[in-house]
């Protein structure tokens, strides 16, 4: 039987970054879509700049869906002082449990989000090393000795501009790619250059058979999972659970009205059961709690 689901992923990713801009207003959030060259790597760019009169911290929850991020915090002078001077700190988030990040009032912040794989491509960093070698998820950037990005830091310091400043960051991005690709490439590997990647998106569809998956790859399931975690730092099962949540998410918070059966149905999940199984094991919290908590922010939008 032929499964016809009633959204796309890509949509409700496109529908999920306006329901941001309204939900977190208040931090003054804005997101940039990548230059082609890097949307295989990139999926997006995100900007905050909180303002300075808020009473206190605002705290934030955010879920792992398999993606890493490369996180720029300016300095947090007056935000109409047009230069600071100061150079940002950078940090490189690998972490895939959720988490909360409280963003002080004032703060102005740039997110590079990865899509997974992408940080490997792009900043030559194997995930799988670093999770087992380190005991936090968040690191210091300039600690990755990433070429170039210390000549990025200075440039980024001299404008308060997002736009200009989203223009320095994927010239310094685009420099990496063509740097990664001409090593992969002097080392004959060019026939192994973006083999995660291209799969990824037969990975990811909700309703996907791992054996299936196995069954088209052109080398043995052994030899892929080993590259693929070098490459996200997950199994291949794990970052398929982990979109199936993200898009269980989508689905509550775009149309809270579904059913719970209808979602694990639209999401891949077996059943509710299955489904409530890897929605608390990912969120801390059950289908049910969350849908609950974001019809409470539809009718009480100041809620959050």
């Amino acid at each position: 039987m032929v499964l016809i689901l009633r959204y796309t992923a890509d949509l409700l990713e496109m529908r999920s970054f306006k329901r941001f801009e309204t939900e977190l207003a208040h931090l003054g959030f804005t997101h940039f879509q990548p230059l082609a060259p890097l949307r295989p790597w990139v999926q997006r760019y995100f900007h905050l700049r909180v303002a300075t009169d808020l009473p206190q911290n605002i705290e934030q929850t955010f879920y792992p869906d398999g993606g890493t991020s490369l996180h720029f915090y300016f300095p947090t002078p007056a935000l109409t002082q047009t230069l600071s001077g100061e150079e940002p700190q950078v940090l490189f988030h690998c972490g895939q449990s959720r988490h909360s990040h409280a963003f002080l009032p004032g703060i102005e912040l740039m997110t590079v989000r990865f899509h997974p794989g992408g940080a490997f491509h792009l900043l030559g960093i194997e995930l799988q090393d670093i999770l087992s070698a380190a005991s936090v998820t968040t690191i210091d950037a300039t600690q990755l000795q990433l070429t170039g990005l210390e000549q990025l830091l200075s440039q980024l310091a001299q404008t308060n501009q997002p736009a200009q400043r989203i223009a320095l960051l994927e010239h310094w991005l685009l420099q990496l790619n063509q740097q990664q690709f001409g090593a992969m490439l002097s080392r004959h590997k060019s026939a192994m250059v973006g083999l995660v990647q291209a799969n990824l998106p037969k990975l990811i569809q909700t309703q996907a058979s791992l054996e299936d998956f196995y069954k088209q790859l052109p080398l043995s399931r052994r030899q892929f999972e080993r590259r693929f975690k070098q490459e996200t730092g997950l199994s291949p099962a794990q970052l398929l659970q982990l979109n199936r949540v993200k898009i269980a998410r989508n689905l509550l918070s775009q149309s809270p009205n579904l059913s719970l059966v209808q979602v694990a149905f639209d999401c891949g999940f077996y059943d509710q059961a299955h489904l409530h199984q890897h929605f608390v094991r990912v969120t801390q919290q059950t289908p049910g709690q969350y849908k609950k908590r974001k019809m409470s922010q539809i009718s009480n939008p100041r809620s959050r």
